[in-house]
């Protein structure tokens, strides 16, 4: 039992690693501090950071499932989200090349913006192509 406890506390340490490396690298892919806009009440930067965190924890979710039970899966979970983390910015970045203007900087924008939930949906996507391939 306490082996059980200690790989459920070893798996919640990578993936919370993970869900904090995603919003430090989406923060620095936006301008200002990303978590004092969202305390702001910023919607745009609440939802391009609910974006990153639900598909990370998506990503993590089957990374988990997919890899051997036990410690022997860790390494796989850890290694997988690190390349969900990267999927998510390239993502990001690619959209941000395809839309005019700075896609980061609507999280300046206290008014809500559309571009804020097509960067959801992309996140999104790209989360469920990661997840495509681990299984």
């Amino acid at each position: 039992m306490l082996e059980l406890v200690a790989q459920i506390i070893a798996y919640s340490a990578v993936g919370l690693a993970v869900l904090v490396a995603g919003f430090v690298v989406l923060d620095l892919l936006t301008p200002g501090k990303l978590g004092q806009l969202v305390m702001e009440r910023n919607p745009n930067a609440a939802v391009l950071s609910a974006g990153i965190l639900v598909s990370l924890g998506l990503i993590l979710w089957f990374a988990i499932f997919f890899s051997d039970a036990g410690w022997e899966g860790l390494d796989n979970t850890a290694v997988y989200g690190v390349v969900g983390v990267l999927a998510q910015a390239a993502g990001f970045f690619v959209l941000d090349l395809l839309t005019p203007g700075r896609l980061g900087s609507i999280c300046s924008e206290s008014a809500m913006h559309p571009a804020a939930w097509v960067a959801f949906a992309a996140q999104l996507a790209v989360a469920l192509v990661v997840c495509a391939s681990l299984t």
